[in-house]
């Protein structure tokens, strides 16, 4: 009787194994097809073009004006000095995700249905994985911390050295990695104390250390930050700070789902009170802190810092991912098999599903920029366009001028062999910086002197010009001949016209 129940559950196990592998693969292949459809835009090439042209010790002297930490660029380094195509980044973010999406798919301890629908939502697909940034690894990180949690005291250096890369991942994940430390810190420290014995403190020392020096490392690269013509910092004071903050945390869900303050207001609700209720059980309040932390932490950015975008909202569900399967880990651990405990569990996920069947229909929606449709059907950069254009027509001798340093980049990222000059100093140009020379105006003619005084032997430039443009009087760059133009909207705003200039000799 034993053997058929045994063979039974096997039976179940292969099918439900089959049914998460058929899940994987489609999202494999759907994520494929969008990375085939997607064209690279700016700040994707800012990295590949830092990457390619600076050292590691000149990427150091450089991040600070870029507002993320160096572990992306230095993931992205070998590929762009190996002289790998730009799109080459994409398979970078892609590969990232299809990682965090069967390790999440196979080990987290949540509904194989839930786990299978979500990985269609934006939470996986698209925004990680086809537009490739840094936030792919906050994903990766989270989830390699979670599966590490249970053996976290006896793997130390692995866990410790996932958190020092967790805070090189990027900004906002610096108040996760930060309260997963302490948490690590206090379980040890409480451990100690009821044994009364340091044993357990000593022995996450060779770990617990990593996080905290990957801090100093972090702080070191953004010193001085504010010499960037780019930063700036407000402090509202008292109730406002307070209401700024409140405004900013249902925008986060906001931003995500396309619903209401009503919704939105319920649904942070449920997830507190559900979250609240099962620390209660498993008699711990960390991993319900670190979640909390989290989304408060990108909310006070906002207010204090820079108002943060659908990317940085993203990485919160990999929080709530982590802390799902913590709480699930603290149950094994302390022995809890109770039905409330496991009903409260599943709550969370079917709200989770529900964030995530949100995120979807928000995705199709019409307002977002970034929509499914839009990464199937439309234009998100014509920077390879325009790039194409110059490479067929426009010799790597002639003089290219751009008109928006940061616009520019996308097009000069899949052009490793040309120069461009930046029409507002006449400067060599290529990633931004953000520096005050990259905001410097120019009439056309003063760009004429310009180059009459700087390169005097030529009789003609080109002018790449696009949204953001250093020319004051655009409407003049109308007197001359137009090359090429982009024939639709993009969806970043990455339409350019190249011109073709003549210099007329001084009068």
């Amino acid at each position: 009787m034993q053997t058929v129940k045994d063979k039974m559950q096997l039976d179940k196990k292969l099918i439900l194994n089959l049914i998460l592998f058929c899940a994987f693969a489609v999202y494999l292949a759907f994520n494929g097809l969008l990375l085939a459809r997607h064209e690279p835009w700016r700040d994707e090439a800012n990295v590949w073009l830092m990457a390619r042209e600076l050292s590691p010790a000149g990427l150091f002297a450089e991040i600070r004006y870029q507002g993320h930490p160096c572990l992306w660029y230095l993931i992205v380094m070998p590929f762009a000095k190996l002289g790998l195509p730009f799109r080459s980044i994409g398979f970078i973010s892609y590969s990232i995700m299809a990682v965090t999406a069967g390790i999440y798919l196979f080990r987290a301890p949540i509904h194989p249905f839930v786990k299978a629908a979500s990985l269609f939502s934006p939470a996986f697909s698209y925004f990680y994985a086809d537009i490739a940034r840094n936030y792919c690894l906050i994903a990766l990180i989270l989830i390699l911390l979670a599966v590490c949690y249970p053996k976290r005291n006896e793997k130390a250096v692995c866990y410790g050295l996932l958190l020092g890369l967790l805070v090189q991942a990027d900004t906002i994940a610096i108040a996760a990695a930060g309260m997963i430390s302490l948490m690590w810190l206090c379980e040890n420290l409480w451990r100690s104390f009821k044994e009364k014995s340091p044993a357990a403190l000593w022995g996450i020392v060779k770990g617990i250390w990593i996080p905290l020096a990957s801090l100093f490392l972090w702080a070191a690269q953004f010193y001085q930050v504010s010499d960037s013509a780019a930063f700036q910092m407000r402090f509202p004071e008292g109730r406002e700070f307070l209401s700024e903050i409140r405004n900013y945390s249902l925008w986060i869900m906001e931003r995500l789902t396309g619903r209401g303050q009503g919704f939105c207001s319920l649904m942070l609700l449920l997830f507190l009170i559900l979250l609240l209720a099962l620390s209660v059980r498993v008699r711990s309040l960390w991993a319900a802190a670190v979640m909390v932390s989290a989304y408060l932490f990108e909310a006070v950015f906002s207010v204090i810092v820079y108002q943060l975008h659908i990317w940085h909202f993203i990485a919160l569900c990999f929080a709530l991912i982590w802390t799902l399967w913590v709480l699930d880990a603290q149950r094994k651990e302390k022995g809890l098999t109770d039905r409330a405990g496991a009903g409260l569990l599943l709550e969370i996920q079917v709200l989770f599903l529900t964030l995530c069947v949100s995120m979807f229909m928000q995705w199709n929606s019409g307002e977002e920029t970034s929509s499914l449709d839009n990464a199937l059907h439309g234009l998100y950069s014509d920077g390879q366009g325009a790039a194409e254009y110059i490479e067929r027509h426009i010799g790597k001798e002639e003089l290219v001028f751009s008109s928006n340093v940061s616009m520019a980049s996308t097009v000069l990222a899949w052009l490793p062999k040309h120069r461009f000059y930046f029409a507002g100093n006449g400067e060599r140009a290529s990633y931004a910086d953000y520096n005050e020379e990259q905001e410097k105006r120019i009439t056309v003619e003063e760009l004429l002197n310009l180059v009459r005084t700087k390169f005097g032997d030529r009789d003609m430039f080109y002018l790449l010009d696009s949204g953001g443009s250093c020319i004051m009087d655009g409407g003049r760059l109308g007197e001359y001949e137009v090359l090429y133009r982009t024939e639709e909207k993009t969806a970043r705003g990455e339409e350019y016209t190249i011109y073709k200039i003549p210099v007329p000799g001084e009068e």
